[in-house]
């Protein structure tokens, strides 16, 4: 019987389940082999359609990975929270680092006292040449202020004027005051003469300080010639041959102004009064700013200033204007600003002799000088002061830092205590796990607060 060479040809069948290849590992499968190709017949081997190889399809074949147990996941998401993780950890450092790095604050309100004046109490300034301990000292700053505006012109007039200005003058010669009669003559080194028009009475030197008073004094003759500048040296020339020449003398910081000779623009009376009183006004808002800026190591009051006003020459404006001009010069006692609030202080017991003290003027603070006599370097100031004031206590800080270094945060309250000018003190010890003050000083940052003011 013929012999059927394809019966054991038999297709897979659908039902049975294809060969999968498992890769125990990522790595490249190795490629692919062929079985050797049937050897000839000449070795005795029958070549048939039975034992011919049939190479199995690419397409067919599928791939399955196996990763280990507990091994971590790759790829864009991985890297993600790996950068997210760093990031958040160096977030957390960084806060511990600026707590632990943060300086150990104290918070101090200082003591404070509030002070109502009503003019029944007077106080009494001596000239800071004359002054002893303990007395309350002032010093007179001279100041001038400059303003003007146009009015219209009304013909011209003929005017004579003789130039004036303030000039200091100085007492090296003696220990006791020298007496300068009325229209004492005053020589610039050109010889332009000018005279003080009342008697000068010179403080005497304290030690090698010269005594000094400041006068007004006009020119010998009228014109512009005696509008001179800033005058470093006048001569005296009434005691000239005597041993006080070399060592009486007076100097000028300002130019003598208002000499003139000639005829000049006018303006009407009516229009000239009415600018001379806004620019006056002016010059007094002027001046009283002036005072309102004055340094916080001096105290000073506009209501005891010594105001002079002067008029300076009209100049043409244009063809139908004349500019009219004034000119302030504001002499101002001036004590000093430590002084001045112990004094108060004193006035009102507030326990002066504890420490420093400084004085806040508040609503209405202003002075009234008691007595009418003129503002002088050669005698006593006595005046009053109206309205509200806040005394505030004074904190050594270095001195504060320096006793709570190293001490524990127990000490804190009797430590505080020891110090008078403090009202109330809060501390924060960094870092929060520390319960002492650092070592170092510097290491203590002291904050001030300002009280609360009085409602």
């Amino acid at each position: 019987m013929a012999k059927d060479y394809f019966q054991d040809i038999t297709p897979p069948s659908s039902d049975q389940p294809r060969p999968l290849k498992v890769n125990p590992s990522p790595s490249p499968a190795p490629p692919e082999v062929l079985p050797d190709p049937p050897q000839s017949s000449s070795e005795g081997s029958e070549r048939s359609i039975r034992n011919i190889p049939i190479r199995a399809r690419r397409g067919g074949e599928r791939t399955i990975e196996v990763r280990e147990s507990g091994a971590p996941p790759s790829g864009p998401k991985v890297r993600v929270w790996l950068w997210g993780g760093a990031a958040l950890a160096l977030l957390v450092l960084a806060a511990i680092a600026l707590v632990a790095l943060r300086p150990t604050t104290v918070t101090v309100i200082p003591r404070s006292h509030t002070v109502l004046f009503d003019e029944t109490a007077s106080f009494t300034a001596y000239p800071a040449t004359k002054a002893t301990a303990g007395q309350l000292s002032f010093s007179i700053e001279s100041s001038s202020f400059e303003d003007s505006q146009v009015v219209p012109a009304n013909g011209v007039e003929r005017v004579e004027e003789r130039a004036s200005g303030n000039v200091t003058v100085y007492n090296e010669y003696s220990s006791a005051p020298v007496r300068l009669l009325k229209n004492t003559r005053f020589a610039t080194p050109e010889g332009l003469i000018f005279r003080a028009p009342a008697e000068v009475l010179v403080p005497g030197r304290r030690g090698t300080t010269a005594g000094q008073i400041t006068v007004t004094i006009f020119a010998d003759a009228v014109g512009e010639k005696y509008n001179v500048g800033p005058i470093s040296r006048f001569t005296l020339p009434g005691l000239k041959g005597s041993n006080m020449y070399a060592k009486v003398y007076a100097r000028s910081t300002t130019a003598m102004s208002g000499g003139f000779s000639g005829e000049r623009p006018a303006a009407e009376a009516g229009a000239l009064e009415a600018a001379k009183a806004e620019i006056r006004g002016r010059l007094e808002e002027k001046a009283r700013e002036a005072v309102s800026a004055a340094s916080t190591e001096a105290f000073a009051f506009y209501e005891l200033a010594r105001l002079t006003f002067e008029s300076l020459p009209p100049v043409s404006e244009g063809e139908k204007g004349v500019r009219i001009g004034e000119r302030l010069t504001m002499e101002l006692p001036v004590f000093p600003a430590d002084a001045f609030a112990h004094l108060v202080a004193e006035s009102v017991s507030a326990g002066a002799e504890s420490g420093g003290i400084l004085l806040k003027p508040l609503e209405g603070f202003s002075a009234h000088a008691a007595t009418t006599s003129t503002l002088s370097t050669d005698s006593p100031l006595i005046f009053s002061l109206i309205g509200q004031a806040q005394l505030v206590w004074k904190v050594d800080t270095v001195e504060l830092a320096a006793a709570l270094a190293g001490r524990d945060e127990s000490a804190f309250q009797t430590i505080v205590e020891g110090f008078a000018g403090i009202g109330e003190a809060h501390a924060r010890i960094e870092p929060f796990w520390k319960s002492s003050f650092p070592e170092n000083p510097t290491d203590i940052k002291i904050k001030v607060k300002e009280p609360d003011l009085p409602r």
